[in-house]
């Protein structure tokens, strides 16, 4: 339209030019390699005009692939916003099958494919068809190869939201190996981990995590003391309970449950001593009564130094009954029947406890006190086991 417009007026120009130059037109001669061309100036002018209006018919002629592929481009772009959108509107309004096909008809002429594939997959997997759900995954690898870790990411959720494990362990397994340190599949991955007890890969991931800041904050402290729990639980020998508490990241040594962890790893592979280093020292700093009932179950060979100290804490607490209990135990283990009894006897009337009363029981049963042993054993039986000690049942 606009090169039509400007041909006109070219020719309007030259009509007016030529009524000018009615009177004497004037002569042009172009003369090249033995050619000559003679004409007038009106002549020379239309000529020109001609050729600048076929110059840009041809150049018009040359983009119009181009402009029709971008006009198409646009129509596309058009439709697929217009499926997205009433793929999303069937969405809200609870239609989950006709917001999938909409979705999934869209991703085709999509410039980011992956999206609504992805998009069709979650809504195939909630109506329950599995082979749909892969069937949109397997599209969305095809249509965007770079996008593998994020789908891979998806599937895995997927599962995971469906209580499969195993194929969500799987889909992770394969994103960390291509990217050990992606946060989001680390922090899916270590709790899967936890719950199948891979206590050293649980670690070793934790490690990873701990590069992108998650260290004495949030889930992922609560992951690195369940994967040593684990670790310190399984260990065999005191040099190996040694050698991991010392791998251990020194913002985790300040926790309770690991201290008890490391203190009863030590007892089971029967370095007591050491043990009673580690809970003193925690006990010093950090006051836990769980902690302090494990401090009375060290076999010691200096037990009345392991009295002294726990009552020197005694001071400060006077009413913890596990710390009573405790000392009831050291004081029996080193003969001193009197305070032995006095200790448990006190723990028990603060908070009563299976063990306390099986600890009074053995000791009355030990001074040949059957009908007082009786007693403490058929008071001990209304307890029902938790842990260590026990809650009335």
């Amino acid at each position: 339209m606009r090169a039509g417009l400007i041909v006109v007026l070219v020719l309007l120009l030259v009509a007016v030019a030529a009524q000018f130059l009615a009177a004497d037109a004037g002569y042009v001669l172009i003369s090249f390699q033995g050619w000559a061309v003679e004409m007038t100036v009106p002549v020379l002018i239309v000529l020109l005009a001609l050729l600048l209006f076929v110059a840009g018919l041809l150049r018009r002629i040359r983009q119009a692939p181009r402009r029709v592929a971008e006009r198409a481009a646009k129509a596309s772009a058009r439709r697929t916003g217009r499926h997205v959108a009433r793929g999303l509107a069937a969405l809200g309004a609870g239609r989950l099958a006709r917001a999938e096909r909409l979705l999934a008809k869209s991703a085709g002429r999509s410039q980011a494919p992956v999206l609504q594939y992805l998009a069709a997959a979650r809504l195939a997997h909630g109506s329950g068809d599995a082979e749909r759900r892969d069937h949109w995954f397997s599209l969305a690898g095809k249509a965007q190869p770079d996008a593998r870790d994020a789908i891979a990411l998806e599937r895995a959720e997927l599962h995971l939201a469906a209580g499969e494990q195993a194929a969500a362990m799987s889909h992770l397994a394969g994103l960390l190996e291509r990217e050990p340190r992606h946060l989001q599949a680390l922090r899916l991955f270590i709790p899967l981990q936890l719950q199948r007890k891979e206590w050293g890969e649980a670690a070793r991931c934790l490690k990873a995590l701990r590069k992108h800041g998650q260290t004495v904050a949030g889930d992922a402290a609560i992951w690195a003391v369940g994967a040593y729990v684990g670790l310190l639980g399984e260990a065999d020998g005191a040099r190996r309970v040694q050698r991991l508490w010392g791998e251990m990241p020194r913002d985790l040594r300040g926790s309770d449950k690991l201290a008890l962890a490391h203190a009863r790893a030590l007892m089971r592979n029967g370095a007591h001593e050491l043990a009673e280093q580690g809970l003193r020292r925690h006990l010093d700093e950090q006051w836990n009564s769980e902690l302090a009932a494990a401090y009375g179950a060290l076999e010691l060979r200096d037990i009345p130094a392991a009295i002294r100290h726990a009552e020197s804490w005694l001071a400060e607490h006077p009413q913890d009954p596990a710390l009573l209990l405790a000392l009831g135990r050291l004081c029996r283990k080193a003969k001193l029947w009197g305070k032995a009894r006095s200790y448990i006897e006190t723990s028990l009337g603060i908070e009563e406890s299976r063990g306390g009363w099986l600890e009074l029981a053995e000791m009355l049963e030990a001074l040949d006190d059957k009908e007082g042993a009786d007693a403490a054993y058929r008071k001990g039986l209304r307890f029902a086991v938790k842990g260590d000690e026990a809650e009335p049942s």
